[in-house]
């Protein structure tokens, strides 16, 4: 078998956070977030594709004022960028995260370095 594949939790309506994909090449986060929850505030620990599939996300990078983007948008951010996303305004926010090259790659931790404030 040429392909290899990999499955990823299609409806909830609790929190879920899921690494569907983790090569030497990338690494693939499923999330889901009832209204109210998010991401912990943190460090980029890679080049990130956030994809937003369902719901709106409410996202502040760095010190800037939080953005909102809607499902259907992609969003890049660099190595090493403050975060946090939101579920501020949706029933359910779903999104996929896509961190290419796998942080090891870069020299960056596998896991995001949380930001205690």
């Amino acid at each position: 078998m040429i392909e290899k594949t990999y499955n990823f939790t299609v409806e909830s309506t609790s929190k879920i956070v899921e690494k569907v994909v983790s090569t030497d090449e990338v690494q693939i986060i499923h999330m889901i977030f009832p209204k109210g929850e998010g991401t912990p505030k943190h460090y980029t620990n890679s080049k990130v594709h956030l994809i937003v599939i369902k719901g709106e996300m409410t996202l502040t990078l760095e010190d800037q004022e939080p953005k909102v983007y809607p499902s259907g948008t992609i969003i890049h951010l660099p190595y090493n960028t403050k975060m946090i996303a939101l579920n501020l305004t949706s029933d359910i926010l779903e999104f996929f995260v896509i961190k290419a090259p796998h942080p090891l790659k870069i020299g960056g931790p596998e896991e995001p370095v949380k930001i205690e404030e």
